[in-house]
C-alpha cells in the first residue's frame, strides 16, 4: 500500500513538472518571438543617422554635450511611409539611447486594442507602444502620453527598463529621449521627472493633455516636479509641450502602481 502512494506520488510530481516545463517553454519560446519581430521592425525600417564621435575630456565638453545632445545621441531615422502601409496606426516612433526601447508608436480610437496587439495585428502579450486615444498626433498637445508593458521579471522588452530611471545614475545617464510622428520630426526631449505614481489617489492627473491657462499647465509642471523621485532643475515655459511615458509598476502600490516618466521638448 505504501509502495503504491509513493508510486502514486512520483507520478504527480513528474506530471505537475512536465505540465509546468511545458508552459514554461511556451511562455519562453513565445516572448522570443515577440522580441524578434520588432528587432526585425527595427532592422527594416530604420537606420542610425548620428552615432557618438567624441569622449568629453573636460567639464567644458561635458557641458557642450548637455547643451547639444543630437550631436552626439544616436538618432533613428524610421521609413513611416512603409511602416503606415503594414499598420495604418502608425502614428510615431520612440527610441531611447543605450536602452532596448526603440519601438513603431499606434493608435487606435480605444486605449485596449494595442494592450494585447503587436504592430503586425497578431495577438501579444507585450503589446505595441500606443499613444492616448485622446492626444492630437498631427498637431501635438501640450502633454502626449504613451503607454507600454512592463513585462515583468526576466523580459526587458518594451518599457521594462523604464523602471530603471528610478536609480539616479542610469536617470542622469538616460536623460534624452527620441519621439518623432509622422507629421512632424521632433527630435529630442529631455526628462525632468520620474514617478511612482499611485492612480487609485488623484495626487497628480498624469493623462491630461490640454490645458485651458497657461497657468494651470505650469501648475501641473510643479506638481510634476515635486513628486519626482530625483531633484533636477529644467527650465519648462508654458508654451512647452511635454512627453509622458507610463508603465505598470506594482513595486510600490501594486495594481493601482505606474511609473510615469515626463519629458520636454528639447530645443
Amino acid at each position: 500500500m505504501k509502495k503504491m502512494i509513493a508510486i502514486s506520488v512520483i507520478i504527480i510530481l513528474i506530471t505537475t513538472a512536465t505540465i509546468c516545463g511545458y508552459f514554461f517553454i511556451r511562455e519562453y519560446m513565445t516572448a522570443q518571438e515577440e522580441i524578434a519581430g520588432y528587432i526585425n521592425i527595427q532592422r527594416q525600417y530604420t537606420t542610425v543617422t548620428h552615432v557618438p564621435t567624441i569622449e568629453p575630456e573636460s567639464d567644458k565638453q561635458v557641458s557642450k554635450i548637455e547643451d547639444a545632445p543630437e550631436a552626439l545621441l544616436p538618432y533613428i531615422d524610421v521609413d513611416f511611409e512603409t511602416l503606415l502601409r503594414l499598420n495604418p496606426d502608425t502614428v510615431g516612433w520612440i527610441a531611447i539611447p543605450d536602452t532596448v526601447i526603440s519601438y513603431p508608436v499606434v493608435q487606435a480610437t480605444n486605449n485596449s486594442k494595442y494592450l494585447h496587439t503587436s504592430f503586425e495585428g497578431n495577438s501579444s502579450n507585450a503589446g505595441t507602444p500606443f499613444s492616448d486615444k485622446g492626444n492630437d498626433m498631427q498637431d501635438l498637445d501640450p502633454n502626449t502620453i504613451i503607454y507600454g508593458h512592463n513585462m515583468g521579471t526576466g523580459r526587458t522588452d518594451m518599457f521594462s527598463t523604464l523602471l530603471k530611471y528610478k536609480e539616479y545614475e542610469y536617470f542622469m545617464a538616460h536623460r534624452y529621449i527620441q519621439f518623432d510622428t509622422i507629421h512632424q520630426h521632433y527630435g529630442f526631449w529631455k526628462v525632468f521627472s520620474v514617478i511612482e505614481l499611485d492612480v487609485s489617489n488623484n495626487s497628480f492627473v498624469y493623462q491630461q493633455m490640454k490645458f485651458q491657462r497657461e497657468s494651470d499647465f505650469m501648475e501641473w509642471i510643479s506638481i510634476a516636479i515635486e513628486l519626482s523621485v530625483h531633484s533636477t532643475v529644467t527650465d519648462i515655459n508654458p508654451q512647452d509641450q511635454i512627453l509622458t511615458l507610463s508603465t505598470c509598476d506594482r513595486s510600490k502600490y501594486g495594481k493601482h502602481g505606474r511609473l510615469i516618466i515626463l519629458a520636454v521638448l528639447y530645443a
